[in-house]
């Protein structure tokens, strides 16, 4: 709450006729539902999340509900995963709103339909299955050094089983697949040589389940050198054979068995400051 404070103090300085409130979160989704009501009763409302990307997930989430809304988003990296500021804002945010020039990223819409029931959410950075994500998650959690960074991608990695999903008529065996709006993932996971979050197209980065010294290979390259070329894709839709955990933005989502799920990019859809 400190870093929120300290930013508010010096948001009054440069804008004394704009209400400034910090509103602390009480429980898990309360973010969502806060900028939900602000996107709702406000005329462009400057929404800023003091979190990781965990924060900032709920939040724009919860101005997505809101069709047609005029809400600008930012957020003030406040937590341990904070990839989304990391990979995209040049300056610290306050030097950012003082400028006030704002812009337009894409998204990543993800629609999961289950027994005729559809569920839309939103990522700002990634959606992902199987190990890359876990370790991502793993990562972020802790301070790290290449010892502790090396002993927990080793723990996680021995942990993991591979998944199974049906992709046009297909049953495909993965040990990992993300889809990402951005080229880095917790710190040190290289997804593409690029960054391009307004473009209409996201990262396909899949690993098909094989030997595990093989995977080994291709998760420290993506440490070290990065991956190359991944595919770009617009849309991409497959359907889960068992339940299993999908993150998005390290935020997890249960899928249940025989779930549909369409990844598709919502280009320029978010009005950012970054």
């Amino acid at each position: 709450m400190s870093d929120a404070k300290q930013l508010a103090s010096q948001l009054r300085k440069i804008l004394p006729d704009t209400s400034i409130k910090c509103v602390p979160t009480k429980y898990a989704g309360h973010a969502e539902k806060l900028a939900c009501n602000l996107a709702r009763i406000r005329s462009k409302p400057l929404i800023i999340s003091s979190s990781g990307d965990g924060g900032y997930h709920e939040v724009i989430n919860g101005v997505m509900q809101i069709k047609d809304n005029s809400a600008i988003c930012a957020v003030l990296p406040a937590g341990n995963a904070n990839d989304h500021s990391r990979t995209l804002q040049e300056e610290p945010l306050y030097q950012a709103i003082k400028k006030g020039k704002t812009t337009r990223l894409d998204l990543l819409r993800i629609t999961i339909e289950t027994s005729g029931k559809k569920q839309i959410r939103y990522a700002h950075s990634y959606a992902g299955l199987g190990l890359t994500p876990v370790v991502a998650t793993e990562l972020n959690r802790h301070t790290l050094n290449a010892f502790r960074e090396a002993s927990l991608v080793i723990k996680t990695f021995f942990k993991y089983r591979p998944f199974k999903i049906r992709r046009g008529g297909k049953v495909l065996k993965f040990d990992s697949l993300i889809f990402a709006n951005i080229n880095q993932m917790a710190k040190v996971l290289t997804l593409s040589e690029k960054n391009k979050p307004d473009d209409g197209f996201f990262e396909v980065i899949s690993f098909l389940h094989g030997r595990k010294h093989i995977l080994a290979k291709r998760l420290l390259r993506a440490a070290t050198t990065g991956l190359k070329k991944p595919r770009r894709e617009q849309k991409y839709s497959f359907e889960v054979l068992k339940k299993m955990p999908m993150q998005m933005d390290g935020e997890v989502t249960k899928l249940s068995a025989n779930s549909k799920v369409e990844v598709a990019s919502a280009k320029r859809i978010l009005l950012t400051i970054v």
